[in-house]
């Protein structure tokens, strides 16, 4: 994993050097800037490297093929690059390093920018044919890298990390209010969107052509396509994915230095530890966050510590546990900084202390379980979703007894069964608009009659022909006619997994130069579960049931069956108390009419409600002190 940065129809190298400086975060162990144009076409690349295979200056970016046409400055790993290597060296080309990056620059050679569907990895790149004087820009299949772009009039530049477009003052601050509209309602924006209007997010899946002339056009490479075979057994297909595991696991341990491994000691990250353990002789080292139980008990979610305690003693990790002591006023201004967008998860304060930790310990790249969910049908959601149609055949008179009984149970604070009593409430609440409107509600945190109210006449203005299900409704209708398993999946992978999921974990862990992997979004994970016949997926109202069968060989029965814990933290203990005084700074009226955003009267009808408990607006809260932090880090000179 590395940092990259560039400019199109400029070669400012002190400007471009300054844009890779600004994230040394992603690769503190080397850098390099070329001028690659041409006379008519000057293009400028930077690179910031975290030397993960082949360390030596042999693996210095950028780096070009021997005749200095073909230049690339890349930041991820492909997983498959010995075997296409090995093609390659058949094929006549010559290598002068061991890295998967010089892999880019004779793929390209051999196949043109055909070669990007051969790759098995995640990357976010640049490449430069001086001959065609023509730039691409290209991120891997589901998004785990990110690439930004800016699309000037003569110029374009493009880097790894929002603030590193700042760098030299030629980009709009202007926000734009969809973008805004759509993170208050879902916690994040969805691709190509960013909060800056002048500031786009490469799709994923995609790559973005620049010819001579300034001409861009996007081409997508990759498609998820849902193919059920309803053939497949349970046993042969339990033992199938168990094989497809351990080879992704296997090209995924790839590494010149010491692999780690979070582990909350659920399902997902306990079965890559068994499978991955097989493939090192190091003792594995693991890491677990925990809260205090004062902080947690109002989340209603098991804790990790002890299942992670077990996991860790059966395969014999050497384990290292983090127990959050809510100094949440001092990391929140530095993780939104670090994340680039406001994403109001509070699971990024975890991943970035668990990076931190990770580093500290000399760890440079760490597994995570992140995409099994999406993959394989683990939220509450999903089994909402199922739910939501058994429940639609109950007569309209006896579903609304049920909703007037739920709707009088706490938002939030319920003394027995917290979390229960909150997903009652969501439920019942958005489950009679059919399936679409169901899984718009399950999947926002604000309705539309609190949109309606937070913000203020002028910003409602701009925001008139805009509607903030956009991109989520563009999928459901992509997916018509697929079984509903699937195209709630096809939603997750196409919006909250790229967007909010691997967009915080990308952010988090190049804070402190530390690389994750994700094993379950490998390619031949996705294609193969792609093809398994959805009631394998979620079987009655087991969410994994599939990914159960094939990892409960491999670990404790008590870790298999457990009852799901979201990686998440204490949110509604910190809004209540550890983030009052914050919440008073940065939503207080003056500084909501200095914004001109949010209304002072909307936003303090939402903080009485959630004080109430008659709603739960935690996460909305948090997104609006997450988007203040925010304006002033990227929007304010000073920030």
């Amino acid at each position: 994993m590395c940092g990259i940065a560039g400019t199109w129809g400029a070669a400012d190298l002190d400007r471009v050097a300054s844009m890779a400086a600004l994230i040394g975060h992603r690769g503190p162990d080397d850098s390099g800037v070329a001028s690659v144009g041409t006379a008519n076409t000057p293009v400028a690349l930077a690179h910031k490297r975290l030397s993960i295979i082949d360390l030596s200056e042999a693996g210095q970016q950028p780096m070009c093929n021997e005749d200095g046409a073909i230049w690339v400055t890349y930041n991820g790993e492909i997983y498959n690059f010995q075997t296409l290597r090995a093609e390659l060296l058949d094929s006549g080309h010559r290598f002068k390093s061991n890295t998967d990056t010089e892999i880019l620059v004779h793929a390209y050679e051999e196949w043109g920018m055909d070669f990007v569907a051969r790759l098995n990895g995640i990357f976010a790149f640049a490449l430069w044919d001086a001959n065609r004087e023509t730039l691409y820009l290209c991120r891997d299949r589901l998004g785990v890298k990110p690439l930004y772009y800016h699309l000037g009039r003569r110029t374009i530049s493009f880097a790894s990390e929002i603030k590193s477009l700042l760098v030299g003052g030629d980009i709009s601050k202007e926000l734009d209010p969809l973008a805004v509209l759509s993170c208050a309602a879902y916690r994040y924006c969805p691709e190509p969107m960013t909060l800056l209007a002048d500031v786009r997010k490469l799709s994923p899946g995609t790559w973005l052509q620049v010819q001579k002339d300034g001409a861009t056009a996007e081409h997508r490479f990759h498609t998820i396509l849902f193919d059920p075979d309803e053939s497949l057994g349970e046993e042969q297909t339990a033992e199938q994915l168990r094989g497809e595991l351990t080879a992704a696991t296997r090209r995924q341990m790839i590494s010149d230095v010491p692999v780690g491994m979070f582990l909350s000691g659920g399902l997902d990250s306990s079965g890559l530890l068994a499978l991955a353990r097989e493939f090192t002789d190091e003792r594995f080292k693991s890491f677990t966050i925990g809260f205090r139980q004062q902080d947690s008990k109002g989340e209603g979610q098991p804790d990790d510590l002890g299942y992670a305690r077990l996991v860790a003693k059966t395969f014999g990790t050497d384990h290292h546990e983090i127990i959050l002591d809510p100094k949440i006023v001092e990391l929140l201004p530095k993780v939104v900084y670090h994340l680039d967008e406001p994403i109001a998860d509070p699971a990024a304060i975890t991943s970035y202390l668990i990076c931190e930790q990770a580093r500290q310990q000399d760890i440079k790249v760490l597994l995570s379980g992140q995409g099994a969910d999406e993959v394989f049908c683990g939220y509450p959601w999903h089994l909402g979703g199922k739910l939501a149609r058994d429940y639609a055949r109950i007569p309209a008179v006896l579903r609304s007894l049920v909703q007037g009984v739920v709707q009088k149970l706490p938002a939030h604070g319920a003394p027995l069964f917290p979390g229960a009593s909150r997903r009652l409430r969501k439920f019942v609440g958005n489950v009679s608009d059919g399936f679409e409107s169901s899984m718009l509600g399950f999947l926002t945190y604000a309705g539309d009659d609190v949109l309606n109210s937070l913000f203020t006449a002028e910003f409602s203005e701009l925001l008139r022909t805009g509607e903030q299900h956009w991109k989520h409704r563009e999928c459901l209708e992509q997916s018509t006619g697929q079984h509903y398993i699937n195209r709630m999946l096809d939603l997750d992978l196409k919006t909250f997994l790229p967007s909010l999921n691997l967009t915080y974990t990308d952010k988090t862990s190049m804070a402190h130069g530390v690389e994750v992997r994700v094993p379950y979004i490998d390619n031949e994970i996705i294609d193969f579960a792609a093809h398994m016949p959805p009631r394998l997926k979620l079987r009655g109202n087991t969410r994994k049931w599939i990914l159960k069968k094939a990892l409960e060989p491999l670990l404790p029965r008590d870790v298999v069956h457990r009852r799901k814990a979201g990686f998440g933290a204490p949110i509604r203990t910190w809004v209540a108390r550890d983030l009052q005084p914050m919440i008073a700074d940065l939503l207080s009226a003056e500084r909501l009419r200095k914004r001109g955003v949010f209304s002072p009267k909307g936003v303090q009808e939402v903080l009485r409600r959630n004080a109430s408990g008659s709603d739960d607006f935690a996460y909305l809260i948090y997104f609006l002190i997450s988007f203040e932090l925010w304006c002033e880090s990227f929007l304010e000179p000073s920030g």
